[in-house]
């Protein structure tokens, strides 16, 4: 009878080490954090275009400029990337939005 006694309760003593371990590999993923839904955001990025020689140069020339530009962006402010909208304008500076979340 005692060994089942001593059995059964360093069985209880294990299966709790087991929980408090799996309480505290949760607590250090953060895994909350992966069930949440993440809000999007969208940040406006000049182009900062200059005229030079009567034509305009561009720092955001075409729509992968602007998804690198984005890109940075969002690991600059801790988020991730989601999407980038280029919009190219003639003779004026372009437009660049991104979405981090």
């Amino acid at each position: 009878m005692k060994r089942k006694r001593k059995a059964k309760k360093l069985l209880n003593v294990i299966l709790l080490l087991i929980f408090v371990l799996v309480i505290l590999i949760f607590v250090e993923v953060k895994f909350w954090e992966l069930l949440e839904k993440k809000e999007i955001k969208m940040i406006s990025l000049e182009d900062r275009c200059s005229i030079m020689f009567e034509n305009v140069l561009h720092a955001i020339k075409d729509s992968s400029g602007c998804e690198n530009y984005c890109r940075a962006e969002c690991i600059t402010r801790e988020m991730d990337f989601y999407k980038s909208e280029f919009e190219k304008i003639e003779n004026s500076c372009n437009n660049c939005n991104c979405y981090c979340k």
